[in-house]
């Protein structure tokens, strides 16, 4: 949602992001051949000082395996859900209703639920 990014630019929130997010936002920009654009959105996304992009390491690594063996979430997915608890971030703030099977390890809510219940409206 807009807003939920234009709290995070204003400093509002700090945007936690997985590199498989960002591998996954990238996807999107290759299938419709647009690698400037890709590139200034991520030079963006870098300079902002209220993102953090966390980098998948060993830890995250096995943590993401045990969630994938527990859950059968999607690697890709499990790397999401194990990097949000390894930042102990509020909330998975996603439209995908498959994150609904870790609500027993973290808070989920998609982003129109996030922007009614937890974001100031200003």
């Amino acid at each position: 949602s807009s807003k939920i990014l234009d709290a995070i630019e204003d400093g509002q929130l700090t945007g936690v992001i997985s590199i498989i997010t960002i591998a996954e936002l990238c996807v999107g920009y290759y299938n419709i051949n647009k690698p400037n654009e890709k590139n200034e959105y991520l030079s963006n996304l870098y300079s902002q000082d209220n993102y953090k992009i966390v980098n998948l390491d060993r830890v995250l690594a096995d943590q993401s395996a045990k969630i994938r063996s527990d859950t059968s979430l999607r690697l890709p997915d499990s790397i999401i859900v194990a990097t949000s608890l390894y930042e102990r971030v509020s909330f998975l703030i996603s439209n995908d209703g498959k994150f609904n099977r870790v609500k027993n390890l973290i808070k989920t809510c998609t982003s129109e639920d996030f922007c009614k219940n937890y974001l100031s409206s200003s």
